[in-house]
């Protein structure tokens, strides 16, 4: 099966429109949980000028698009750690966010001495989407600033369900 969501990094000028999209999903599905506290520390994290700055820095950012729009974005910190993973409610179920991950993971793979585990900080509503992936809890929730969240971690050794399906194993 092809998929039309092919990852991408992020280009510059794209910054706005995938903070928006971030802004959306998390109003809708995550904000609904957290203390005023955590969404504005959310807010302080997920605007473009902070996207620009961590991009700059150890984070890389990918994107899929669809119909012309973004409809999914990832940001990984230091290779090793999912800080961002969202995407837009209509493009849901259709395998946006996993390709998202796999690609990520390829990436992270392709780095001299990767990790052997890459890590989320996950939402309520996000744990099902990564455990289905191959990733376990590895702590009780937290709140840090606000901030509810499931510590997780997918060891890559594991993570074989991301590869595509053509690959060679």
């Amino acid at each position: 099966m092809n998929n039309p969501f092919i990852p991408r990094p992020l280009n510059p000028g794209e910054e706005v429109e995938v903070c928006n999209l971030v802004a959306r999903s998390f109003n809708e599905f995550i904000a609904p949980d957290f203390p005023d506290e955590g969404i504005e520390e959310f807010f302080r994290y997920s605007n473009p000028r902070a996207l620009i700055k961590r991009s700059d820095g150890n984070h890389f950012v990918l994107v899929a698009e669809a119909q012309g729009s973004i409809a999914g974005m990832i940001e990984i910190r230091e290779t090793r750690h999912v800080s961002m993973l969202f995407v837009d409610k209509a493009f849901h179920r259709r395998g946006i966010g996993k390709e998202l991950l796999r690609a990520a993971l390829d990436r992270i793979e392709s780095v001299n001495r990767p990790p052997r585990k890459v890590t989320v900080h996950s939402s309520r509503f996000a744990v099902p989407f990564y455990e289905s992936l191959g990733f376990a809890r590895t702590e009780e929730e937290k709140i840090i600033h606000g901030v509810i969240h499931i510590p997780m971690a997918l060891v890559l050794d594991e993570g074989r369900i991301l590869r595509h399906e053509n690959a060679p194993r």
